[in-house]
C-alpha cells in the first residue's frame, strides 16, 4: 500500500470516529475492492483493487466507477478525498475514462490562478509553477465566482524527489484561527491579477524572473473581446488599461457552507495567493520589493473585503494551522486522487526531476 507516507502531528480529531466511516465504506464499496484509512481520522479513503479484472481492465474500471457513484460521493463527504491506487491507468484517456461518471466543470479554468494548459479534452496540467516553490494548501479557484466541486489528479509520472501532492483537512479550520482573523475574514477578500501587454515590447515585466505573464498568453488569445465576455460570463470585474494591458479582480466571501453537510467552511485563497518568503524565498521577495516598489502595478494583488491588508501576522497564523493538517504520500505512477474542493485543500511540495500529474474539474 502507500508507504513513505507522512502526516502531520497534533492536528484536531475527526468528528467522525474513523472506524465507523471505513466500516459504512466498505459495506457500500463491497468486495471487489481493498479499502484502507492510512490516517485516521483524516482524509483520503485508499482503494486498491481486490477483484483482478480491476487490475488490468480500464473498461471494467469505469463500470465499477459507474456502478460504485453513489459509494463514492458519501466518501467523498465522510472522507474528504480519495485515492486509487493498482488501477490500469495509464495516460489521459484512461483518467479521463475513470472519471466519466462525473460532469466536467463547465467554466472550465478561463481566469485561473495558476499557469496550466490542456492536454487532451479536459485534462490538463496539474501547474507550471516551478518546482522549488512550496504550493501551499488551497481550495481551487476559490477567488472566482464559480469553482469546481471536485479536483481529480492523476500521477502519470512521480518526481524523482518530492512533488508530492499535499492534503489536508479544512474542516473547523475558522474555529481554530485567532479571533481576531475571524472577524477580519468575515469582511471576505479581494482578489486581483494583472497581466501585460505582448505588444509593449519595451516593458521590463517581461523579464521571466519577474513572473508577470501577459494576456495573450494566459487566455492563448489576441482577441480583446472574447476575453472581456469570458470575464463578464464569470462576474469578473475587468479594466483594459492605457498601455494594453488588462487588470481583473473579484471580490469573494471568505467563507462558504457546505451544500451537503451544512458546515460552515474557510473557502479562500488569501493564504496560498500570497507571494509569501516561505513559499518563493528571501531572495525573490526582495527583487519583486525593489523593482515594483509601490508605484508599479504586480502580477498578484489581494487584500480582505474592506480593502485591509492581508498581514504577515494573518498569514503565519493560517500557516501554522495548515501546516498541523497536512498529509502527504509518495505518488506511484497510475494513482488517481478525487478531492472534495470544499472540504479538502491540496498544494505541493517542491521537487526534483521530471513530473507528470494531470488535473480534471468538475461539477
Amino acid at each position: 500500500m502507500n508507504t513513505h507516507s507522512k502526516v502531520a502531528g497534533s492536528a484536531r480529531p475527526a468528528e467522525e470516529a474513523g472506524s465507523d466511516r471505513l466500516e459504512r465504506a466498505r459495506a457500500a464499496f463491497g468486495e471487489t475492492v481493498h479499502l484502507s484509512e492510512p490516517f485516521s481520522g483524516r482524509p483520503p479513503l485508499w482503494i486498491e483493487p481486490a477483484d483482478p479484472a480491476l487490475r488490468k481492465d480500464s473498461l471494467a474500471v469505469a463500470g465499477w466507477m459507474a456502478e460504485k457513484k453513489a459509494a463514492i460521493e458519501d466518501a467523498l463527504l465522510a472522507f474528504g478525498g480519495i485515492v486509487w491506487r493498482g488501477f490500469p491507468v495509464k495516460g489521459p484517456d484512461a483518467f479521463a475514462g475513470m472519471m466519466e461518471p462525473f460532469t466536467p466543470f463547465s467554466k472550465g479554468y478561463v481566469a485561473g490562478i495558476t499557469d496550466r494548459k490542456a492536454i487532451k479534452g479536459k485534462v490538463m496540467e496539474s501547474t507550471r509553477t516551478p518546482e522549488t516553490y512550496t504550493i501551499f494548501l488551497h481550495q481551487e479557484m476559490s477567488y472566482l465566482p464559480h469553482n469546481p466541486r471536485l479536483i481529480a489528479f492523476y500521477c502519470h509520472q512521480p518526481a524523482d524527489e518530492g512533488g508530492q501532492t499535499v492534503i489536508g483537512d479544512m474542516r473547523r479550520l475558522l474555529e481554530a484561527l485567532p479571533d481576531t482573523l475571524r472577524r477580519k475574514l468575515d469582511h471576505g477578500a479581494v482578489y486581483g491579477r494583472h497581466f501585460r501587454n505582448e505588444a509593449d515590447r519595451d516593458d521590463w515585466r517581461a523579464e521571466p524572473r519577474f513572473g508577470h505573464p501577459s494576456w495573450q498568453y494566459w487566455f492563448d488569445t489576441e482577441d480583446r473581446e472574447l476575453i472581456s465576455a469570458q470575464l463578464e460570463e464569470r462576474n469578473i470585474t475587468y479594466q483594459w488599461l492605457d498601455d494594453g494591458s488588462l487588470k481583473y479582480w473579484t471580490r469573494m466571501e471568505a467563507t462558504v457552507t457546505h451544500p451537503a453537510t451544512g458546515e460552515l467552511l474557510s473557502f479562500n485563497q488569501l493564504y496560498a495567493q500570497t507571494p509569501h518568503r516561505l513559499m518563493v524565498g528571501d531572495a525573490f521577495i526582495e527583487m519583486m520589493a525593489s523593482a515594483y516598489g509601490t508605484h508599479t502595478q504586480r502580477p498578484y494583488f489581494l487584500s480582505f473585503g474592506d480593502g485591509s491588508p492581508f498581514t504577515d501576522d494573518d498569514f503565519m497564523a493560517i500557516h501554522e494551522e495548515m501546516e498541523l493538517r497536512k498529509v502527504e504520500f509518495e505518488w506511484q505512477a497510475g494513482d488517481v486522487m478525487l478531492l472534495d474542493n470544499k472540504l479538502t485543500g491540496h498544494g505541493r511540495t517542491p521537487f526534483k526531476g521530471p513530473r507528470d500529474i494531470q488535473v480534471m474539474l468538475f461539477e
